[in-house]
């Protein structure tokens, strides 16, 4: 097809697309997720109100829409497919049910809409738990869905849509499932929210859990038991003073590692602890071996191992167990994904997003690993995650919306 005319053709085509996309809509969109509760449990995936959430609140405006092929995986994460596919272009598009739990927020499944002005947004704002991270991208990439095909504009390539019971622990699960499970493939993703700037990479991390056992007594009497929680201590000082991060990566800086959790048992006043847990999160750059970060680790550990409580003279024993790993991602400015948000961000909003390199894991590392490019565009507030003013700006949601339908009609119609 010539240029002009297909220039012709794209145009006609953001012009029937992008009045459909008001915010109003999205605002609506935006309270009606925010309603329905997919909060992070002790049961992680496996929490039945987030299959709940998928099934009454993402399903159903699917197959309204007019999606006919929708699949779901055990776990109840879901994949749908639109477009004849002819063209043999490409994109995903990954959203999330999982937010992080009530907390302490006030009303969090309200919905609630106030002026964003006192918060630094532009327009209104809805609060919610998890409209900062999954439900304002979602609300976004399903109103653009719903306006392209209220549009009936025919999608030569094939746009795969997901949503994943995930988006809270910090591990591949979900999405390895139903991509395994459903043998979906893109050439390119897009996931998530970042506050309208795209995220061209992260480092991975791996999960790692050193256990010290000693054995219990009263606390009156150190001498007579083996207190795990010295042993502990010790280990953490090795730790901090002993591991070799490497150097640091040009743009995704250093690697890290720090303590996130401890934990000491038994449960019972003045007791000497006979266990001590604790959590380290190791952060890994492109290229590094996890297998190789936790040896590191089990090997300082090590040193702690047989050797003596001072207060007793008995011996602890040291185990370490290898947790969720993630894949780090990372993307340059002029790879496909970028360029296609960013053209599309140039056409409808006249802006090129910023970017950016985020601190946290995510998806896009395993996409990436399977040969996905991905990265990280859409709706959402960092400062206002996980704490009790969880809000996302309907503006803003609105002109992610009209980015991801025009990626969309100027990749795959």
């Amino acid at each position: 097809m010539a240029a002009p005319r297909r220039d012709r053709i794209m145009a006609g085509d953001l012009n029937a697309v992008m009045p459909l996309i008001t915010a109003d809509k999205v605002k609506a969109l935006m309270v009606a997720l925010a309603k329905v509760p997919s909060p992070l449990t002790a049961l992680f995936e496996a929490e039945p109100q987030l299959r709940e959430f998928i099934d009454v609140a993402v399903e159903p405006r699917l197959r309204e829409m007019g999606i006919g092929d929708i699949r779901r995986d055990a776990m109840g994460n879901l994949a749908a497919t639109v477009g004849s596919g002819a063209s043999g272009r490409s994109l995903m598009l990954v959203t999330n049910a999982m937010t992080q739990p009530p907390a302490t927020m006030p009303n969090p499944y309200g919905g609630e809409v106030r002026d964003g002005a006192p918060y630094g947004l532009p327009g209104e704002v809805v609060l919610g738990k998890g409209l900062s991270e999954q439900k304002a991208p979602l609300a976004a990439i399903l109103l653009a869905l719903q306006s392209i095909l209220a549009a009936k504009i025919p999608i030569t390539g094939q746009i795969v849509f997901l949503c994943c019971v995930s988006g809270e622990t910090g591990r591949h699960d979900a999405i390895k499932s139903i991509i395994e499970t459903t043998g979906v493939r893109a050439e390119m993703a897009i996931l998530n929210g970042t506050g309208n700037r795209i995220s061209l990479g992260n480092r991975g991390r791996v999960d790692v859990t050193v256990t010290v056992h000693g054995s219990p007594g009263h606390s009156s009497r150190p001498s007579s038991a083996c207190n795990a929680v010295t042993g502990a201590l010790e280990v953490i000082r090795r730790l901090t003073e002993g591991l070799d991060l490497g150097a640091p990566h040009p743009a995704l800086g250093k690697a890290t590692f720090a303590v996130n959790k401890i934990r000491s048992f038994p449960d019972s006043t003045h007791t000497i602890q006979d266990r001590c847990e604790i959590g380290v999160d190791r952060r890994l750059m492109p290229g590094e071996d996890p297998d190789k970060a936790v040896a590191d680790i089990a090997a300082i550990a090590a040193t702690v191992d047989g050797m003596k409580d001072p207060a007793s003279g008995k011996p602890w024993r040291v185990e370490v167990t290898k947790g969720p790993f993630m894949y780090p991602h990372l993307v340059t400015a002029a790879s496909k994904v970028v360029a296609a948000v960013m053209e599309a961000s140039q056409t409808v909003l006249g802006i090129s997003p910023e970017t950016f390199h985020q601190t946290n894991a995510f998806d896009q590392g395993y996409l990436q690993h399977i040969g996905i490019e991905p990265c990280t565009y859409g709706p959402g507030e960092d400062k206002y995650a996980h704490t009790d003013l969880d809000m996302a700006s309907v503006d803003r949601t609105r002109d992610a919306s009209k980015v991801y339908a025009a990626t969309i009609l100027q990749r795959l119609t």
